[in-house]
């Protein structure tokens, strides 16, 4: 039964790469968040004067600059829910779905980006506090190819530490995906979005973390080249790098990290937003089930739906699922 599990897990990234593959606009909308991302990044790290300010000041400018970029990405996830939705019934429309994020849903994702803003803000005060500063890291860094290739990518010294509260950043990301779908396919706000995303978290917790799990491999697997190229090429305060890297490496490194930096949310996304369309179909299998008296379908038994399987109706509440 496990080896069955990790399977039906394997198949939502399969799913996942297929829609891509098939409509690449899908990942559009991330990847926008990083053309952003990465100016606004070099601005901080390069041209802000950091020490004009006190550190409650700086807190705070740090506070909103993760609350914005936490608010920019769910605003991409459900462009990507609504062209989920639109594939169901109709060729994407990539402007359709921003003007129907815009429309219904804006008004509950700022609170659900503020939340996750908070809880973001503290994990990376904490990484901040617990991550390591060379002793002659002084005076104002130097903004070159590839320093900007290591700010871009948060490139950092490996530490247990560290890497634990990354694994707990991607943790709390991936259950703020989980609430998103109630959002953009159910219609509801905010607090009954997180009650039911929380459900189907408890509920398919197994499912939950072997999703976790398989988007994390996907992303070690992703992101090995650009680790290579940042651990030969790290400068050290008394040793030269074991390779001295062109410029153009680090350009092409730059481009490849917000490429997969993308992939890696858009699989993410898309790996939750599945597990929530599974328990759709489960709920709407239970609730036929109830209302003539037939035996209660469990979980385990429900055929995990297809993302290009084209099902009209399936996000209308209102069709039962006698044939899904």
């Amino acid at each position: 039964m496990d080896g069955l599990q990790w399977s039906r897990g394997w198949k939502f990234v399969i799913h996942a790469i297929a829609a891509f593959q098939k409509y690449p606009c899908l990942v559009l909308p991330i990847l926008i968040v990083w053309l952003v991302y990465v100016p606004s990044v070099l601005y901080l790290k390069f041209y802000f004067h950091w020490n004009r300010h006190s550190t409650g000041e700086s807190l705070v400018i740090a506070f909103f600059f993760i609350a914005f970029f936490s608010l920019l990405i769910l605003v991409a996830c459900d462009v990507l829910l609504e062209l989920i939705e639109q594939l169901e019934n109709d060729t994407p429309s990539l402007m359709s779905a921003v003007a129907a994020t815009f429309r219904k849903d804006l008004a509950n994702i700022l609170p659900l980006a503020m939340a996750w803003a908070f809880i973001w803000f503290a994990l990376t005060l904490l990484e901040a506090l617990l991550s390591r500063r060379d002793e002659d890291d002084s005076g104002d860094p130097q903004l070159d190819a590839q320093s900007a290739a290591e700010a871009i990518a948060n490139f950092d010294s490996f530490s247990l530490n560290l890497a634990f509260l990354e694994a707990l950043k991607k943790g709390v990301r991936m259950v703020v995906f989980l609430i998103l779908p109630a959002i953009a396919w159910d219609n509801m706000n905010v607090v009954q979005a997180t009650q039911k995303g929380l459900v189907v978290l408890k509920t398919h917790l197994g499912e939950f973390a072997r999703g976790y799990a398989l988007t994390y491999a996907a992303a070690a697997v992703v992101f090995l080249p650009p680790a290579i190229i940042f651990m030969l090429g790290e400068r050290h305060h008394h040793l030269a790098p074991l390779v001295r890297f062109p410029d153009s490496v680090w350009v092409a490194t730059i481009i490849y990290c917000g490429l997969a930096w993308s992939f890696c949310l858009y699989l993410e996304q898309m790996f939750v937003a599945q597990l929530y369309l599974w328990h759709m179909k489960w709920e709407r299998k239970f609730e036929v089930a109830t209302a003539f008296k037939r035996p209660l379908p469990q979980f385990k038994d429900i055929e995990p739906p297809a993302l290009l399987a084209k099902v009209p109706g399936f996000f209308d509440r209102n069709v039962s699922l006698h044939t899904t």
